[in-house]
Formats: structure tokens, C-alpha cells, sequence
């Protein structure tokens, strides 16, 4: 099970007006709390959590929480923001996804997005001085759940989400670069490609 914690680095993309929200691998929920606060939250989960931050437990919590793959949700529903914090790197299909992403999207929504990013400088260097490539499993540690985790499917830089994302019919409007120890330096963040650990990416519909 993937430690929980509240996603404060992305907190900036989103947007405060989104009256309905639907949260992809949402874990136990914790992200309410950068929500609106008034607004419809939907969690698709599919590890069985007993912690799930919904409504009945906490004010402004999920609304609904579904056990199970997003494959399994049939709801015929469209929400103003779609949210995959560290999910589309574990899919074997990114572009499935993303199309289950659109399809429960309002013309005028958001998709928010967050990923590891493959060439953050400590990666690198790691690979370069070791000469190696090596995955590391959850059970090894804090450091497995990072860029090397053996869990990830696909590997992800800046460039590539952005070309992904007009692949895929949609256009990236905001970028954040995620560093704990730089987050006062987000215009710095915003536009390295080495620095960052992670970018968050605030992507809409093409017209």
C-alpha cells in the first residue's frame, strides 16, 4: 500500500471553481482538503481502504468512494476536474486512460496530472556513475516510491507529457515543477526539465 499524503504541491492547479471532482487511485482520500470545498468528490480506488476520507467521517470529504480499476466505473457522469496524482506511469495503456479521463470530462473542464520525472538530476547521475539500471520494489523503502519504482509501466519527462497531451486531443495550460527542498522557486521549477522531481500538469479539451 502507497503512503498517503496530501498533494499540497499541485494544490496551485486547482481550479477553485470545479463544482464536481473525480479523483483516480485517490488511496485513502486525502486530498480533499485541496478540493473546493463545496464541491461533488468522486474517488476511484482500487486497493480496499478501510481510512477512506469520505463524507460520513470527515466535513467535505468524498462524496462517493469506488473500490475497484477505473475500467469498472460505468457511472455516466461528467465532472469539472478529473485528477491522476502519480497514476498514469502504473497503467499498461496511458492513452486508455486518458480517454476514460475525456469521456467523464465537461467540455470545459480540466484534467490534472502528475508525474515522476525520468530525468531529475539525481536519476541521472545514478545511472551514470553506477553504469546500471535498477527498479526498486515498495518494501525496500521511502526511496522506492519514487521515479525507479518497479510498479511504474512508462516513464515520463516534461516534453513528453506536454506531446503526449496534444497527441491525445488535449493542451497543457499549466505546469508545476515539484522540489520540497526548491518550492519557493516555482518559476525556476516551472521551466527545468533536470531539477524537478515530479511535474504536475494542468491539461484542458483541445478546441
Amino acid at each position: 500500500m502507497y503512503r498517503n499524503k496530501i498533494r499540497y504541491d499541485v494544490a496551485t492547479l486547482v481550479p477553485q471553481d470545479a463544482k464536481s471532482v473525480l479523483e483516480i487511485g485517490a488511496g485513502a482520500g486525502m486530498n480533499y482538503v485541496i478540493y473546493p470545498k463545496d464541491s461533488y468528490k468522486v474517488a476511484i480506488e482500487p486497493e480496499e481502504r478501510t481510512d477512506a476520507q469520505t463524507i460520513d467521517k470527515v466535513p467535505g470529504g468524498f462524496n462517493e468512494y469506488h473500490h475497484g480499476f477505473y475500467e469498472q466505473y460505468t457511472e455516466d457522469r461528467k465532472f469539472d476536474l478529473v485528477v491522476m496524482c502519480d497514476v498514469l506511469e502504473h497503467v499498461n495503456d496511458p492513452v486508455d486512460l486518458i480517454n476514460f479521463c475525456k469521456k467523464h470530462l465537461n467540455p470545459d473542464g480540466h484534467i490534472l496530472v502528475s508525474l515522476p520525472n525520468f530525468i531529475c538530476i539525481e536519476n541521472l547521475l545514478k545511472i551514470i556513475i553506477t553504469r546500471d539500471f535498477r527498479y526498486f520494489k515498495p518494501d525496500e523503502g521511502e526511496h522506492a516510491l519514487g521515479v525507479l519504482d518497479i510498479n511504474h509501466k512508462t516513464f515520463w519527462t516534461k516534453k513528453s507529457f506536454v506531446r503526449f497531451a496534444k497527441e491525445n486531443g488535449l493542451e497543457v495550460e499549466r505546469i508545476v515543477g515539484i522540489r520540497k527542498q526548491l518550492k519557493f522557486m516555482p518559476n525556476l521549477l516551472s521551466h527545468s526539465y533536470f531539477i524537478p522531481f515530479q511535474y504536475g500538469f494542468l491539461t484542458k479539451l483541445k478546441k
